[in-house]
C-alpha cells in the first residue's frame, strides 16, 4: 500500500483507510458507472460513500468530474414500503448502521425519518 503520495502520518492514512477502504485507489471504470446510477437515483454524497467505500470529498470530487455534481442533491423520497421496514427494523432492534445498510440511506435519514414517523404516528388530535 503506497503511503508516500499523501502528506499524512501512516497512522492517519490506516485509519482514512479503515473507514474508506477505497481511499487512495484509483477509479476503476465499473466505479464510475456505478457512481453515475448512484447519483440518478438521487442519493446524498454520503449515501454514496457509505455504498461505494470511497470519502464524501472522493466521490464529489468524481461527481465534479463527471459533470454530475449538483450543489444541493435532493434526497430521494421515502416509500410506504420503506418506512414499514424502517419501522420493523427498528422494532427489531435493529442499529442505526444496519438500517442504514438494508435500506440504502445514511445513519443520520434513519435516525431523521424515525423522528418524522414517531410525531406522525404518536400526535393526537384528540389532546
Amino acid at each position: 500500500m503506497d503511503r508516500t503520495t499523501y502528506f499524512l502520518p501512516p497512522e492517519r492514512f490506516d485509519e482514512i483507510k479503515k473507514k474508506y477502504p477505497m481511499f487512495n485507489e484509483p477509479w476503476t471504470e465499473e466505479e464510475v458507472n456505478k457512481l453515475s446510477d448512484l447519483a440518478n437515483e438521487h442519493l446524498t454524497q454520503k449515501e454514496m460513500s457509505a455504498r461505494m467505500g470511497r470519502s464524501p470529498k472522493s466521490i464529489k470530487l468524481k461527481l465534479i468530474e463527471l459533470g454530475l455534481y449538483t450543489k444541493a442533491q435532493a434526497s430521494r423520497p421515502w416509500s410506504e414500503e420503506e418506512e414499514l421496514r424502517l419501522i420493523e427494523l427498528y422494532n427489531m432492534g435493529a442499529d442505526f448502521q444496519n438500517i442504514s445498510l438494508e435500506l440504502g440511506r445514511s445513519e443520520q435519514a434513519i435516525v431523521k425519518r424515525l423522528v418524522f414517523l414517531r410525531v406522525k404516528l404518536f400526535d393526537r388530535k384528540d389532546s
